[in-house]
């Protein structure tokens, strides 16, 4: 889908062009290319998602389906660039002087969202209760999601997620999936770092799937890896700490939290880290707070309402079924390393004790 909004933007992009100048021959040439570059990414795309080596070795295909997005992306933003200048002067013929303009605001949107994608900052989240235990008011949860370690990331964005994660003192830590996204075996520091923080957690630290975990087909298996980074990997499981009863769920659009709910825990606060922002469906009275991600929110502005509506979620904090949601715009990115009015986010959630 992507690759096909990519070529329609460079078609149109190419009529201005010609209107403004450029030959027929050089125009054809770039389509030409385009066309071919396209058509690679979106087997190297398809490879990934199908998580097979019959095709392209898996480090080679994750980096090849990043830079392609980027690309696809860039291609989207000089199509509504040469769009808006075309609309600004009526539609009238394009000149030379139009087309460095819509090239130059394309660049610069571009420049943008690379920044924006690394610039990630803390997001701090209160949510009283009268739940926890006798001596407790606060319980400091850090949450992160959608990291994608992997394809065209860096180990200074991963540095600086965990240094926010790491300053804040976490009681609890909390992965929420999408962490990985790539070949491991090239990503050995990474992994240290990520241990190192899960070690620094007060009460522990505890992961649950998303479905770029499931995606990976690695020599070692994802689930290991998680494990062997200081994580408790939660599937459908869960666990009494801090005083808090914490659920892990699979990554299912919705699923169900009776089967792991005891008596006591009506009295309890109920954490439920789940990827998907999908309440489960016996969810009504039943949890305090749930944790997802999934979304990016969108990664680009508008694209997140679009997404939520399709989810049915909100993003950032909302009340349903009883509870609180907390839906992560997310710590990364997926593929194109842009975010467009979308930051990246550590999700820092004080539970406090209220009278």
């Amino acid at each position: 889908m992507y690759e096909l909004l990519s070529l329609g933007a460079l078609l149109f992009v190419c009529r201005k062009l010609r209107e403004a100048g450029s030959s027929s021959f050089r125009l054809k040439i770039f389509m030409a290319v385009n066309v071919l570059w396209l058509i690679f990414g979106a087997v190297a795309g398809f490879d990934f998602n199908r998580a097979e080596y019959d095709i392209f070795p898996l480090h080679f295909t994750e980096v090849v389906r990043a830079v392609n997005m980027n690309w696809i992306i860039f291609t989207l933003y000089l199509f509504m660039a040469f769009f808006a200048v075309s609309l600004l002067t009526r539609f009238k013929p394009f000149t030379k002087k139009k087309a460095v303009i819509a090239v130059l605001l394309a660049l610069m949107v571009t420049g943008y969202s690379m920044y924006e994608a690394y610039n990630i900052q803390p997001r701090y989240v209160k949510i009283p209760t009268k739940k926890l235990p006798e001596g407790t008011d606060r319980v400091r949860v850090v949450f992160l999601v959608d990291v994608h370690i992997g394809g065209v990331s860096t180990l200074e964005h991963l540095e600086r997620v965990l240094k926010i994660a790491d300053d804040a003192e976490p009681d609890i830590l909390l992965l929420g999936g999408d962490i990985f996204d790539g070949d491991m075996a090239f990503r050995k520091t990474e992994l240290e770092r990520l241990k190192a923080s899960a070690g620094k957690a007060r009460y522990g630290a505890f992961a649950v799937n998303g479905n770029h975990e499931h995606y990976l087909l690695l020599d070692v298996d994802v689930e290991t890896i998680v494990r062997e980074c200081g994580y408790d990997l939660l599937i459908d499981e869960r666990r009494e700490v801090a005083g808090i009863t914490l659920l892990g769920l699979e990554d299912i659009p919705y699923g169900w939290l009776r089967p792991f709910l005891k008596p006591e825990d009506k009295d309890r606060f109920v954490l439920v880290l789940k990827h998907r922002p999908g309440v489960p469906l016996d969810a009504e009275g039943r949890f305090d707070l749930q944790l997802s991600g999934h979304t990016h929110g969108g990664q680009f502005w508008p694209l997140g309402y679009f997404k939520n509506m399709a989810l049915n979620s909100v993003q950032g904090l909302s009340q349903k079924a009883g509870g609180y949601v907390y839906v992560s715009n997310g710590a990364g990115f997926n593929s194109a390393m842009m975010r467009l009015f979308v930051p990246p986010e550590v999700t820092i959630i004080d539970i406090v004790r209220e009278e």
